[in-house]
Parts: C-alpha cells; sequence; structure tokens
C-alpha cells in the first residue's frame, strides 16, 4: 500500500473472483502501474515486500509488463463459496473499498446458481488504506502531503488516478465493475447466473439406459448359450 500511495499517474486494482461450477476457483488480486507510475516507484520486485501474503497462503507473481502496465498478481485458491468470501474480506479489510461482498454457489437437482454480490466504496479516499496511528500522527491521508505533492506535479487530483476494478467470474457470466477513486457515491454490484442440469441429467439417464440395456442383453446371450449347452449335455451322443 505505501507502493500504492508513492505512485502517480495511473494505478490499477484489479481484484477477480473466478468460481467454478463446484463452487471451488481462484481469487486474484493484481495492482498496474502504468509507465509514469512506475518510474516513481523503481523496482517492484524488490520494492513490495510479500512475506505475510505467502504466509497467508497466497502466491505472488513476479512483475510482469503487459503493453504499458506493468502488473503484480496474487492468486489465492479457494474450495467453497464462503472460502472465497473471506478471502476477499482479508484483502480489503473492514474499511477498505470492498463491502459486504458475498459469494454464493448451490446445485440443486434440476439446476445450480452462482452470484457474487458487492459494494465498491473509494468516498473515504486514501485514508482507506493508511494505517490509523500513522494518520493521527501526520494528519490528513497519512503520506505527510505526499498525495498533494504528486497532484501538483500531475496536474490532476491523485484520486483520479488510481481505478479500482471488481470482476466476477461465475458459470455462464463475467461482469467487471469500475470505480474511480474520486467517485463520491458507492458502487453496488450482483452478478448471478442459474445453470440447468436437465440437460446433464437427460444425457446421464441416457448413459445409464444404454448401460443397463447391454448389460441385460449380454445376460441374455449368456443365459441362451447356458440353456443351450445343458440341452446338448442332455441328447445321447447318436441323438439329433
Amino acid at each position: 500500500m505505501v507502493v500504492l500511495l508513492a505512485a502517480g499517474c495511473q494505478v490499477q486494482i484489479h481484484t477477480t473472483v473466478s468460481m467454478q461450477s463446484n463452487g471451488h476457483g481462484t481469487v486474484t488480486q493484481a495492482v498496474g502501474f502504468d509507465d509514469a507510475a512506475l518510474s516513481r516507484v523503481g523496482n517492484l520486485d524488490a520494492q513490495l515486500h510479500v512475506d505475510d501474503l505467502k504466509q497467508a497462503g497466497w502466491a505472488v507473481d513476479p512483475a510482469v509488463k503487459e503493453g504499458d502496465t506493468t502488473w503484480v498478481r496474487a492468486h489465492h485458491s479457494f474450495s467453497s463459496p464462503a472460502e472465497a468470501t473471506t478471502l476477499i474480506g482479508q484483502l480489503s479489510g473492514p474499511d477498505g473499498p470492498y463491502r459486504d461482498v458475498v459469494v454464493r454457489h448451490s446445485d440443486g437437482l434440476l439446476s445450480s446458481s452462482s452470484s457474487v454480490t458487492g459494494v465498491i466504496d473509494t468516498t473515504a479516499g486514501f485514508k482507506m488504506f493508511g494505517d490509523p496511528d500513522l494518520i493521527a500522527a501526520m494528519g490528513g491521508d497519512g503520506t505527510g502531503g505526499l498525495l498533494d505533492r504528486i497532484a501538483n506535479e500531475e496536474g490532476r487530483p491523485a484520486a483520479d488516478m488510481v481505478t479500482v476494478s471488481f470482476t466476477s467470474e461465475i458459470p455462464g457470466i463475467s461482469r467487471t465493475t469500475d470505480v474511480v477513486f474520486s467517485d463520491t457515491k458507492p458502487s453496488a454490484f450482483k452478478v448471478s447466473a442459474t445453470h440447468s442440469n436437465l440437460k446433464d441429467l437427460l444425457r446421464t439417464l441416457v448413459v445409464l439406459g444404454l448401460l443397463g440395456g447391454t448389460v441385460f442383453l449380454i445376460a441374455r446371450r449368456v443365459r441362451s448359450h447356458r440353456l443351450r449347452t445343458r440341452r446338448l449335455m442332455r441328447r445321447g451322443p447318436f441323438q439329433r
């Protein structure tokens, strides 16, 4: 977060929840810096300290440049919607940009449903990323006027330089909600989809029916063969 606050120009914060039809999936947290922002930060692999993330089960990729943006991504797998909800809560914390985010998934005989709901709220500004004691000691946003200096150098508010995106990828649909830090109102999102299991159920019944029919025919042929063998054994050697 210190790296984020030290950067200017354009910074992207992108969170993705990708869930499969069985309720398993991955949460990916990405932070992207354009060339101007990266020049203020320096070498990301050297600047970022990710030991705590790794101890918490996150896998952190080396910084990679894609187009004009350099990205750092961290991934964490989950085996249930409840775990995914917990992971997002850990990313944001109680005062972060993601509020009331809940991941759900349910399976039924004829259908299964998945959803991701929540709110992106950046109205508190950069204070939501600062340490409360640091903010109390330094005042303002806790950066000692660094953001104001960056804004003056870039000629625009620092809040206009940071965007937050939340992507929900569930079976059948993928949707992204984008928010600029300067937005004055929270943005609610709801992504849901229902998948019919009827085709899969019918396909399973057809396969079971064919399998059962095949077993029945084989058993019938085996029985007929045994009966013929018994009849032949009962006849004398010179009988027709």
